[in-house]
């Protein structure tokens, strides 16, 4: 029965967070792979706060004990299937950073530089140390109007 699945699945999610929040990873990620093997096939469809909650445990446990490819595997899914900008963040910001710890610094660098064009923002071909200071004067004087 899907309802019995689901439940034992948030179980296994509880247990997996409280794992994680007291540094055992390797459990944590046991627990939280045990509740997504749970879920049915269409989860990501009727149970999308679960599935979206979920994934990104099982991406910060497998992040946290060096299984950067099954982290970066679940984060993929979660940017594919999250349903806006919003959702996605937090798995672009732990993609970076699993990339990062593998020494893909080129797909750290496409990553950042495609979710920040999907916010509007323009990157330059290049910089050079005027356009730099230019950058950050005027990051300062924005920071400072916002505090007046």
């Amino acid at each position: 029965d899907d309802d019995l699945r689901i439940g034992i699945a948030e179980l296994n999610m509880k247990a997996g967070k409280k794992a994680l929040d007291g540094c055992d990873h390797e459990t944590a990620y046991s627990y939280l792979c045990a509740a997504l093997s749970l879920l049915p096939k269409d989860h990501w469809e009727n149970h999308y706060d679960l599935s979206l909650r979920l994934g990104f445990l099982i991406a910060s446990a497998a992040n946290s004990t060096c299984h950067y490819d099954k982290a970066i595997i679940m984060l993929r899914k979660i940017i594919e299937k999250a349903r806006c900008l919003d959702d996605q963040l937090p798995s672009y910001i732990l993609l970076s950073q699993a990339l990062h710890a593998q020494g893909k610094l080129n797909d750290v660098y496409d990553t950042c530089s495609a979710i920040l064009t999907e916010l509007g923002e323009s990157i330059p071909e290049s910089y050079n140390l005027s356009m730099a200071t230019t950058v950050i004067d005027e990051t300062i004087k924005m920071y400072e109007d916002a505090g007046e």
